[in-house]
Parts: structure tokens; C-alpha cells; sequence
């Protein structure tokens, strides 16, 4: 029986095994002597989840492409409005 990568619930195997892009692991680098933070390297891979966890990444997938776009719009808007005042000036 699968679990959960995520969670770690069993899967039936009645259940349809759904597959989602997750994190799977994060690697720090740091250069020595100085010892700041170089690199922070985030790696992901196709791991089975159960339904709950799939409708969740899939939410989080969403609001993260909305916000790009409202942000992307409110960029545009103010963009917009300071050729406008430059040129009523």
C-alpha cells in the first residue's frame, strides 16, 4: 500500500495513486572562511499524495499564479500612470 508523501496517510489501492511535483530535499552552501550564505539550492521531484494534499498543492499552485498576476497588473497600472504624468506635466 502507498502512503502520503506528504503526510504520510496510507493509500488504498482502490484509490487512484495521484501524483504532484513536492520538495524533495534543500541543499545550503556556504563558502569558507566567510561563512554567509552562498547558495541555497531546492530540489523537487513526482511523488504519489493522497487526494486532500493533491486539492491543497494544486490550491497553493493557483493563488501563487494569481498573485504573480496581480502583481504583474498592478506593475502595468503604475507604469501606466507615470508616462500619463509625465506627459501632463
Amino acid at each position: 500500500m502507498a502512503t502520503c508523501y506528504r503526510c504520510g496517510r496510507p493509500i488504498p489501492s482502490t484509490e487512484f495513486k495521484l501524483r504532484r511535483k513536492v520538495k524533495t530535499g534543500e541543499k545550503m552552501y556556504r563558502r569558507y572562511p566567510n561563512p554567509n550564505l552562498s547558495a541555497i539550492h531546492i530540489s523537487y521531484g513526482i511523488r504519489v499524495v493522497c487526494s486532500p494534499c493533491a486539492k491543497r498543492i494544486d490550491w497553493e499552485e493557483r493563488q501563487r499564479m494569481w498573485r504573480q498576476y496581480v502583481e504583474l497588473g498592478l506593475a502595468l497600472v503604475l507604469l501606466i500612470i507615470a508616462l500619463i504624468l509625465r506627459y501632463v506635466h
